[in-house]
């Protein structure tokens, strides 16, 4: 019998398995200044092992592969998983390994890695701090954690309409997560942030259709629920209009988390 649980890791499978090439197609998914930016950020040394949680298409492992000595990326997403691998391959990079397995329940003992990496990934999980706790607990004392994501506004109600327009796009999007919330489930699991930064990232609306690819009536809303923002800010997504064009701008979050002893 399906759970919600099981029912929503159906949904990102399918998702991400009918739109894997059009997801690694989306510039800020293998822009190159940015993978860098993750990989400096992270306090990532020579003889680390790193693991690449939710690693979709593998661009942030494969980032961090010259970098330390051996890197584990896992993913829900047979697809993913084989796309990943043959890339890496292609690059010759012999320290990177990629693996089939969910981010709520690890696969990996206690403590095996020096640092734990999730970007773009929390706003699909049903459950985010399970997640975190996982990430915490396969990372060793001292160890270091890094997650990059999506936020929503901090009023509910402007945090509502933003995704509910992300699942119109996109049915296995969770929730984006205020940037409080985050900080909460940091403190619960008692992750000292050692580094946050927020950035804006803008989009033209055809352009950011074509990673989830709705079917024409949910295209529809999507725009007219835009159109509405256009008027009165209804989800913090600074919408506008540009060259007769929609654009709106995610508003991204950066932190590294320190676990204590």
């Amino acid at each position: 019998m399906d759970t919600p649980a099981t029912s929503h890791i159906d949904k990102i499978r399918q998702q991400f398995t009918r739109q894997a090439e059009a997801y690694e197609a989306v510039p800020i998914v293998t822009d190159p200044a940015f993978l860098n930016y993750i990989v400096s950020i992270s306090g990532v040394g020579t003889n680390d092992r790193v693991l690449d949680v939710a690693s979709g298409p593998g661009f942030v492992a494969m980032a961090f592969a010259p970098h330390c000595r051996e890197v584990v990326g896992i993913d829900a997403t047979d697809r993913f998983i084989e796309r990943a691998r043959a890339e890496a391959e292609r690059r010759k990079l012999a320290n990177v390994a990629f693996q089939s397995g969910l981010a709520e329940s690890l696969p990996l003992p206690d403590g095996a890695f020096d640092l734990a990496v999730c970007r773009f990934a929390f706003h699909h999980f049903l459950n985010p701090s399970a997640v975190l706790s996982e990430m915490r607990r396969v990372v060793r004392s001292g160890g270091r954690l890094v997650v990059v994501d999506m936020v929503a506004s901090e009023d509910p109600a402007k945090a509502a309409y933003h995704n509910e327009i992300e699942r119109l796009c996109d049915p296995s999007h969770a929730r984006a997560l205020p940037a409080s919330e985050f900080e909460r489930m940091f403190a619960a699991e008692r992750l000292e942030i050692t580094y946050r930064q927020t950035v804006h990232s803008a989009y033209g609306l055809k352009e950011w259709l074509a990673h989830g690819a709705p079917p024409p009536d949910r295209t529809a809303r999507i725009y007219e629920m835009l159109e509405a923002s256009l008027l009165e800010d209804k989800c913090g997504l600074s919408v506008r209009r540009e060259n007769g064009e929609i654009h709106f701008s995610h508003v991204g979050a950066s932190y590294v988390l320190r676990k204590s002893a």
